[in-house]
Order: C-alpha cells, then sequence, then structure tokens
C-alpha cells in the first residue's frame, strides 16, 4: 500500500512539473463570410513586438514567461482562412501586399492567494501595398477573465485566440479596407 502511495505521489508531481514552457496558440477564423472582398492578395504577418513573451505570469514574488513558437504562421493561416472565405484570392504573385504587423499580443496573468486574474491585448497593424498607393490602420481588442485558485492555461489558450479571432473578423469586415481593396 505504501509503493502505491509513493508511487502515485511520484506520478502526481512529475505530471506538475512536465507542463510543456509555452503557450499553444491556434486560433481558427469561425466567422464565416461577413464581407465581400473581390481582391487578388499576397500577405505576409510580421512579429513587431519588443520579445517574443506572450504570457507573463506574476506570482507575488516571481515571474515566470512563456513564448507562443509558430505564432506568425498561426496568425497567417488564419487571416489567410478569413480574407479568403470573404472574397479575396490569395497568391505570391499577385501586386497588392497586405501585411499583418504583431504590435502587442500577451496575456498578463496575476496570481493571488485565492484568486487570479488575466488581462489580455491584442495590437494588430495592417498595410495594404499597391504600386500607387497603400493604406494602413491599427486594431487593438482586450479581454479579462478572473477565477477562483491558480490559472488554467488552456483558458489563457482560449482567451487569445478568440480575442485574435475576433480582431481578424475585424479588419476582414471593416468598410474603409474594402473600400481601399476594391478601389
Amino acid at each position: 500500500m505504501k509503493k502505491i502511495l509513493l508511487l502515485s505521489m511520484l506520478v502526481a508531481l512529475t505530471a506538475c512539473s512536465n507542463q510543456p514552457n509555452q503557450l499553444i496558440l491556434n486560433p481558427v477564423y469561425k466567422s464565416g463570410k461577413v464581407a465581400s472582398i473581390n481582391a487578388n492578395i499576397s500577405t505576409s504577418v510580421i512579429d513587431l513586438r519588443g520579445d517574443n513573451v506572450t504570457l507573463k505570469i506574476i506570482e507575488s514574488d516571481k515571474v515566470k514567461t512563456l513564448a507562443s513558437p509558430g505564432l506568425t504562421e498561426s496568425v497567417k493561416s488564419t487571416l489567410d482562412s478569413a480574407l479568403s472565405r470573404n472574397g479575396a484570392s490569395i497568391s505570391n504573385l499577385a501586386t497588392t501586399r497586405f501585411e499583418l504587423d504583431i504590435h502587442a499580443l500577451q496575456a498578463i496573468v496575476t496570481e493571488k492567494m485565492m484568486t487570479h486574474t488575466s488581462n489580455a491585448n491584442i495590437e494588430l497593424g495592417i498595410r495594404v501595398i499597391r504600386s500607387n498607393s497603400n493604406f494602413s490602420k491599427v486594431y487593438r481588442g482586450s479581454a479579462n477573465l478572473e477565477g477562483p485558485l491558480r490559472h488554467d492555461r488552456a483558458k489563457i489558450e482560449s482567451q487569445l485566440n478568440k480575442l485574435t479571432e475576433q480582431l481578424i473578423t475585424r479588419i476582414v469586415s471593416d468598410p474603409e479596407l474594402i473600400a481601399y481593396l476594391e478601389g
């Protein structure tokens, strides 16, 4: 009986310490057709954040940070999906370039004795470049959540994924952007 109890405790401790040191972000565009974009464009996503920290956990006197490998690729995939579902044709050979810059994408979790809060902020800038003109605009979003005890990393990932998808939906349904793309 003691061996089973000892083995169970060891497995529990190992499971707690093996949580990956990265945040998995994989936003998915779910909004369907919200606009009609008749344009042939090439897309790119550039991470312009000063550091690659996506999650900062503040716990009394300790701060832990986590990055999100593949962030630009997952945001580009979501952007391409959103643009395509709304009528745009994505091609590397297109003369109109659609560049999305990630200025901020981070959640800050503050853990206290019996509660935690998460404040997520995202800022995305776009530039649409043609041979004779360009269009640029910045989109911002934030989300907050609170809960008992320690944070659940899956909830923080979901918070950031949902916020990213909301901002991309706002981008592809922006009347100013659509008018520029079709003008």
